[in-house]
């Protein structure tokens, strides 16, 4: 097995103790609406057309996206935010799965091997069941017509960590994260209105908003 294989499938760990301490710490100061470390909030995927890359989080937090999970900013600081429209990664999921082209047409195999480092060593058998699994979940998804959450999924896991990552900015205006890529891409095919997601950053001037993206029933 390739060795970015077994990174991949490595789960961090998650000292609670310290993200509990860390939530209460961000209620003390921002209030009891404040939010929590990987907590679960419901949005609408669709009200969703851009994203903040990894490496500007990086830049603003100092932390890994996940890492930064419930953090409170001042929303001017970002300053990258990429059209959802400029990914291939998107581009690509639409061309999948709304115009029903096949994986190699879109040249999906060869993106993954000459342009990303993370799978330059898999082999097109690998890469071919990568995306047999994508097109599975696509129907799971399309069948049950919503996105389970983490803890649906696995018990065990802690909130929503590993969930589909949104960013809350100025007046509540979402961003996603990056994380759930696939699956987020899913639901904008399939015009779901309202999924799980992990909470990301959070503007501290949206704060007062957070109330209403903890219901699956805001509509």
């Amino acid at each position: 097995m390739a060795l970015n294989t077994l990174k991949k499938k490595a789960k961090p760990h998650f000292d609670k103790f310290k993200i509990h301490a860390q939530d209460i710490k961000n209620k003390l100061k921002y209030g009891l609406n404040a939010p929590l470390h990987l907590e679960r909030i419901w949005i609408n995927p669709q009200q969703i057309n851009s994203f903040i890359p990894k490496e500007e989080i990086k830049r603003i937090t100092g932390k890994n996206r996940q890492e930064s999970s419930g953090m409170i900013i001042d929303g001017s600081e970002i300053r990258v935010m990429t059209p959802l429209e400029e990914d291939f990664r998107f581009r690509y999921s639409r061309e999948r799965w709304k115009e029903n082209k096949e994986w190699h047409e879109i040249g999906v195999f060869d993106y993954m091997k000459t342009e990303t480092i993370k799978y330059v060593d898999y082999s097109q058998a690998q890469l071919e069941v990568r995306y047999e699994t994508f097109d599975k979940l696509f129907e799971e998804i399309k069948k049950d017509g919503r996105i389970k959450t983490r803890q649906e999924i696995n018990p065990s896991n802690f909130r929503e960590q590993d969930g589909i990552l949104v960013h809350i900015g100025k007046d509540g205006e979402l961003f996603f994260g990056g994380i759930g890529f696939h699956r987020f891409s899913i639901a904008k095919v399939l015009d779901l209105q309202i999924i799980p997601a992990c909470i990301g950053l959070v503007d501290k001037n949206s704060i007062h908003l957070l109330n209403k993206y903890r219901s699956p029933d805001h509509g």
